[in-house]
């Protein structure tokens, strides 16, 4: 009886042995370079070593879609609709009393745009979209955003309308040390260079009819 047993422990400490020790076959796979041929329009300069400063001047040179628009700061500039209704949005957001926004909202023949999707309860919707869930944070965000600058599209025509802040219709790979940062009190760095992937500013902008109606606060392209 003992002998049996024996062979059987000897079986078993060996075993792992062998098997780690047994050969594994490997295959190996070539990748091999596209040529020039099959990507035309890379032509010579398929070979070259891109920079992550060449791809970003590539992506943005011919974009011709956000002109460089006038930026303005000077509150007196705006119509006196415009201007009232920034002054009430500066004076409710530094309040903290996110319902103070539902009267001001009421009085327009049309609510704000707040969501890509229909708003029932403005304030109650703010609320939600607030990470204090009591809408303080998105009230800090509107006051970051209403002090900032502006641009006026539309001049002259039943659409003017004023937007804040001036990045949301600014090329942002334009921006100068000192706008990046103004940029840098509303979003963080991470942010930036998420939209500069992007192509365009994808964080929270303010816009005011020239009747003072506020027309949307929202965040999103």
């Amino acid at each position: 009886m003992y002998f049996p047993l024996l062979i059987i422990g000897l079986l078993c400490t060996t075993a792992p042995t062998l098997a780690a020790t047994q050969a594994i076959k490997t295959e190996t796979i070539r990748i091999q370079r596209p040529s020039a041929e099959q990507f035309p329009l890379l032509g010579e300069g398929f070979n070259r070593e891109i920079t992550l400063e060449d791809a970003l001047d590539s992506e943005f040179a011919e974009d011709p879609s956000l002109p460089k628009l006038d930026i303005f700061y000077d509150e007196t500039e705006l119509p006196e609709a415009v201007r009232a209704t920034r002054a009430a949005l500066i004076r409710i957001a530094r309040s903290g009393d996110v319902a103070a926004l539902a009267p001001l909202f009421a009085r327009q023949e049309q609510p704000p745009e707040l969501s890509f999707t229909p708003v029932r309860d403005p304030v109650s919707f703010l609320k939600d979209s607030s990470g204090d869930g009591e809408g303080h944070e998105i009230l800090a965000i509107l006051l970051d955003i209403v002090t900032a600058g502006y641009v006026r599209l539309n001049e002259g025509t039943e659409e003017e309308i004023y937007i804040w802040p001036y990045f949301a219709r600014y090329p942002l790979h334009d921006l100068s040390p000192s706008q990046k940062v103004e940029m840098y009190q509303i979003v963080t760095a991470a942010d930036y260079f998420d939209m500069l992937d992007y192509g365009t500013w994808t964080f929270y902008h303010l816009g005011i009819s020239r009747n003072g109606d506020v027309r949307s606060f929202i965040a999103g392209d």
